[in-house]
């Protein structure tokens, strides 16, 4: 497993999930609390120029992991399942300008709250299966995939746990579509953290995971049993990115050093015992 960190693009987002601030200042920051990859929020990528990018990241010694859209739906109100045609277009539109840039960074597309919500209308799971099957493919053609984000119900109301997010990788069906987990949204919805990881991985779908403690704080400021999931991942063999997403307190420079030392050293002790499991 390798552990990146949530940061913030260039394009002028500000997530309450990501560490935001000057970029060489932040990913020298990051590296130094001891993480090898950064996971990149974007929301304009009209703004970013994807060969600078990558060799910012590049010098700071770190690597690409995968990019985030929660924003594009947070800040900008665009998402797949929009009843309103002109919204959706502006989605997918945006949604294939994140795509280029994450092919040219060699990463995944994170789906999460771009997919958008139902909100009572019967039509809008169809629409946003629709459009995942056709970003699937044109993010396929390009050498990348999505990875679909299951969100708690308090969030969202599409896709709310593991099983139906394995259902709606299976209904659209493309290599270009996986299922990601992330820690915090699968504890509300699903009920067996460890089972949820497992069944993922048993579907042969799980591509990419994320990781909070249970107040959505730095791993290690809550009470969630941590090295069980990791004791699962490292039983089944997983090698993807854990990327840590969570609230920037008190501060994230103190964020991320607790999250990267309390994960190494819960690695380091799975490593240590027969099957990551004592």
């Amino acid at each position: 497993m390798r552990l990146a960190y949530t940061v913030a693009a260039p394009d002028g987002g500000a997530p309450a999930l990501a560490w935001c601030g000057p970029l060489e200042t932040v990913l020298e920051r990051v590296r130094v609390a001891g993480f090898e990859g950064v996971e990149l929020y974007v929301v304009d990528p009209g703004r970013l120029d994807p060969v600078r990018l990558a060799g910012r990241i590049a010098e700071a010694g770190l690597t690409p992991a995968a990019v985030c859209t929660g924003e594009v739906y947070g800040r900008d109100g665009l998402h797949l399942s929009a009843r309103e045609e002109e919204v959706r277009r502006a989605a997918m539109a945006r949604s294939r300008a994140i795509i280029d840039l994450a092919a040219a960074l060699r990463v995944p597309v994170n789906v999460g709250r771009l997919r958008g919500p139902a909100a009572g209308d019967p039509g809008a799971a169809r629409r946003a299966l629709d459009a995942l099957g056709e970003l699937a493919a044109y993010a396929w053609a390009r050498g990348t995939y999505l990875v679909l984000e299951p969100v708690n119900h308090h969030e969202l109301d599409l896709v709310n746990t593991t099983s139906e997010g394995i259902s709606w990788v299976r209904q659209v069906n493309h290599e270009g579509l996986r299922l990601m987990l992330d820690l915090y949204h699968v504890q509300l919805g699903d009920v067996s953290v460890p089972a949820a990881f497992v069944a993922a991985w048993a579907a042969g779908v799980l591509a990419h995971v994320h990781v909070s403690d249970s107040n959505r704080l730095a791993p290690g400021w809550g009470h969630f049993p941590l090295r069980d999931v990791l004791a699962v991942l490292e039983a089944v063999g997983y090698t993807g990115w854990v990327t840590v997403e969570c609230l920037q307190r008190p501060s994230p420079e103190a964020t991320a050093r607790q999250a990267g030392s309390h994960l190494r050293r819960l690695l380091e002790e799975l490593q240590g015992s027969p099957a990551g499991l004592r």
